[in-house]
């Protein structure tokens, strides 16, 4: 009898130990909180997307406009819907978003798309190349993450956030 408790404990054990393990993706506490504040369930979370100067750094095209990051912005901030912010939360939290073990492409990071999320306490922006495939995450003006992705998802639901962009509409 005591075998079977034993064997119950240790199962029910490894349960507990193994599914705690979804949010352990990102290895630095930085980005745990980056993640956290981008979360869907995070409910005082806001989330906008701009369009910005996808040019080398240091070349933009036009200097006189606010920038993010060093990259010039070229759109209003397109305030996200409860269902892509939905969406957008869905697809970044997801560890099968992303390439476990990349080799860096030869590839200088250049986004031309920026989320910024902001909650009470918390602004996280976060960089899409999708020259290099590369997210990059930022938190309080430092590079708090970085990963290469592979999902297809989030390029659609920027062709849907920006459809008159012809740049945009012509990835793939």
């Amino acid at each position: 009898m005591n075998n079977i408790n034993i064997i119950q404990v240790i199962g029910l054990s490894c349960l507990v130990i193994f599914s705690s393990c979804k949010n352990s993706y990102w290895e630095n506490d930085a980005m745990k909180k980056a993640i956290s504040t981008t979360s869907f369930a995070n409910p005082h979370m806001t989330c906008a997307a701009y369009r910005v100067d996808d040019s080398y750094p240091g070349e933009g095209k036009n200097r006189e406009v606010p920038s993010l990051h060093g990259y010039s912005i070229l759109s209003d901030a397109e305030a996200l819907t409860f269902g892509a912010r939905q969406k957008l939360s869905s697809i970044i939290e997801n560890p099968n978003t992303y390439f476990r073990y990349e080799v860096p492409p030869d590839c200088l990071f250049r986004p031309g798309i920026a989320f910024r999320f902001k909650d009470k306490k918390t602004k996280v922006d976060l960089l899409v190349c999708f020259s290099c495939s590369e997210l990059r995450y930022y938190m309080d003006g430092k590079v708090v993450g970085q990963r290469f992705f592979k999902s297809k998802k989030l390029l659609y639901l920027v062709k849907k956030l920006f459809p008159d962009d012809e740049i945009i509409q012509s990835l793939k």
